[in-house]
């Protein structure tokens, strides 16, 4: 299983390694997301407050296809996924 990790927006106080490492241990753990994580995906995210204490981002598949989204915290502790 091949991840990407994309940022759309510059992120300056998010611990981007620990944000990543945090979502690869998610979805290696959870049967849900490995019967829809066979290939490359992509992971864009992006942080819309000022404060960038909310994460939120989408998940697309190596053809572009938007397949789940992910909210919450920006350390990790909190991940709400939503498959489509």
């Amino acid at each position: 299983m091949g991840v990407e990790f994309a940022w759309s927006t510059a992120a300056t106080t998010v611990p981007r390694h620990v944000l990543e490492s945090k979502i690869r241990e998610d979805i290696e753990s959870d049967p849900e997301s490995a019967l829809v994580i066979l290939e490359k995906s992509r992971f864009i995210l992006s942080s819309n407050d000022p404060l960038e204490i909310t994460i939120n981002a989408r998940m697309v598949c190596q053809c572009g296809k938007a397949f789940a989204s992910l909210s919450g915290a920006n350390d990790g502790s909190k991940l709400t996924y939503s498959y489509s």
